[in-house]
């Protein structure tokens, strides 16, 4: 079951990541952004899901189809 919360595709490219274990610094890294715009991003997804934690956001995003 996939849900519509306008999640753009850097969200979800730094959602996999995060699912990945890799930290804001790792990811940064990898895309190319400062650590704040990549704490920006798991922040965004945190509030669009309305969860608490990171923790939480991965549960959701694997109970809702946004990963695989």
């Amino acid at each position: 079951m996939t849900v519509d919360l306008d999640i753009n595709d850097r969200e979800l490219e730094v959602l996999a990541l995060i699912a990945d274990g890799f930290t804001n610094i790792e990811i940064a890294d990898r895309i190319f952004f400062s650590k704040p715009t990549v704490e920006g991003y798991r922040q965004s997804l945190i509030d669009k899901t309305k969860v608490k934690n990171t923790a939480e956001l991965l549960k959701y995003a694997f109970q809702h189809g946004l990963l695989k």
